[in-house]
């Protein structure tokens, strides 16, 4: 049988560490190996005990970046993955996660099950980037979407585009070749019956995303 993965959470508010620790509980292949509340104590903590996902938030300590700065130091010091779990998902937090070596980012709107999804794809050696949604204001950009048909990957692509990612940004933040985000480029705006980025950013899909 296959060993458990190693995650390690870390978190300053009790009630949400308590909520992902439940959660990862009832899961046979995710082991929570330590639960710590401060950018210091998960320093520490990876000196002994190495996790091969560490789940962190961007605000830490009271600073609003110290998530990414942490995200940024264990990366560069160990081998262990990082999803970055958060309120803030804004393009410029997002931008921030990419930058510090974060293999993803989600919200924390998003389901349960989409939390566990994001953490198995990135285990897996995938990249996840979804803030959750707010249903009620981007109800119309959603029904939009959900009629153009857009693949997975290609509404991954469309939030990186919306947080104003370069081609070669989101090849770097999904891990994979420049002319690959090429063509879904070309994809879903055909799909989207749209003839360029700057008509994409005055449509109702940039309206939808600059409300989460």
């Amino acid at each position: 049988m296959t060993a458990p993965h190693r995650v390690l959470l870390v978190e300053d508010h009790p009630l949400i560490s308590y909520g992902l620790s439940r959660l990862l509980d009832g899961q046979p292949d995710l082991d929570v190996v330590g639960e710590v509340e401060t950018a210091d104590a998960a320093r520490r903590f990876v000196r002994g005990v190495e996790p091969e996902l560490i789940v962190l938030p961007v605000r830490l300590d009271g600073d609003r970046l110290a998530g990414i700065e942490l995200c940024r130091h264990l990366r560069s010091t160990t081998t262990a993955k990082a999803l970055v779990y958060t309120s803030f998902t804004d393009a410029q937090d997002i931008q921030a996660a990419v930058l510090a070596g974060a293999d993803g980012l989600v919200g924390k709107a998003a389901s349960p099950a989409d939390l566990l999804h994001a953490m198995r794809t990135i285990l897996r050696g995938g990249r996840v980037w979804q803030p959750g949604p707010d249903p009620e204001r981007r109800s119309s950009a959603t029904a939009l979407l959900d009629h153009a048909q857009l693949t997975e990957r290609e509404r991954e692509v469309l939030r990186l585009m919306l947080g104003h990612f370069t081609n070669a940004q989101i090849a770097d933040a999904l891990t994979i070749e420049v002319t690959t985000v090429k063509t879904h480029v070309r994809s879903l705006l055909r799909k989207l019956e749209m003839g360029s980025r700057r008509e994409l950013f005055v449509s109702p899909y940039a309206a939808g995303h600059a409300a989460g």
